[in-house]
C-alpha cells in the first residue's frame, strides 16, 4: 500500500504541484495495482521517451549534443535544477560521473514511489548515451527509499557495478 500523501497546502495548488500530484499518483496506483516491477517498467519507458525530447533541447546547432564528461555533467545537472530537484556533480572522470542529490523534483510526493526513480535513471541515461555513444546508470541510494539523499552514478563506460540499466545510442 503506497503511503499516506503529506497532507495538501492550498499553496501547492499550481500547475507543477498539481502535475507533481498526478504523477505521484499514478506511480502510487501503479505500485499497488501492478506491482513494483511493472510500475518501474513503465515509469522507465515514459522515461526513455522524456530523455531522448531532452537531449535535443541541448543539442548545439549542429545537433551534437556535448560529449565531455563535466559537460554531460553540467547538462544533467541544469535539468534537475529547473524542473525542480537539487543534483550536484560530485565526481567527474572519463569513466562515471557521481551526482548527489538533497531534492527531487517530486518533492515529498517521491517518499515510497521508487518507481519514480526510474525517471532519472532513464532521463539521464539517455541523454548520456546519446552524448558519449553508451551510458548505464545506477541508484544506490534514493530519497524514495527513505534515505537522507539521492546517490546516483553514471557510467561512461561498461560497467559490472551493482544493478545498472543500460543505454545505447
Amino acid at each position: 500500500m503506497a503511503p499516506t500523501p503529506p497532507k495538501p497546502d492550498i499553496d501547492d495548488l499550481n500547475p507543477k504541484g498539481f502535475f507533481a500530484d498526478i504523477v505521484g499518483a499514478l506511480s502510487g496506483t501503479l505500485q499497488e495495482v501492478v506491482g513494483m516491477d511493472e510500475a518501474s517498467a513503465f515509469v522507465a519507458r515514459v522515461g526513455d521517451d522524456m530523455g531522448r525530447n531532452i537531449a535535443d533541447l541541448y543539442r548545439d546547432d549542429a545537433g551534437v549534443l556535448p560529449g565531455k564528461p563535466t559537460e554531460i555533467g553540467r547538462i544533467l545537472c541544469d535539468l534537475k535544477q529547473r524542473i525542480g530537484g537539487h543534483f550536484e556533480l560530485v565526481e567527474a572522470g572519463a569513466d562515471k560521473l557521481v551526482f548527489t542529490a538533497s531534492t527531487c523534483p517530486f518533492g515529498a510526493r517521491v517518499e515510497g514511489r521508487p518507481s519514480l526513480c526510474m525517471m532519472t535513471t532513464n532521463v539521464f541515461g539517455r541523454i548520456a548515451a546519446q552524448a558519449n555513444g553508451y551510458a548505464s546508470v545506477q541508484i544506490d541510494e534514493a530519497l524514495s527509499l527513505g534515505h537522507s539523499r539521492c546517490h546516483v552514478t553514471v557510467h561512461l563506460t561498461r560497467s559490472e557495478d551493482g544493478d545498472i540499466y543500460e543505454f545505447f545510442a
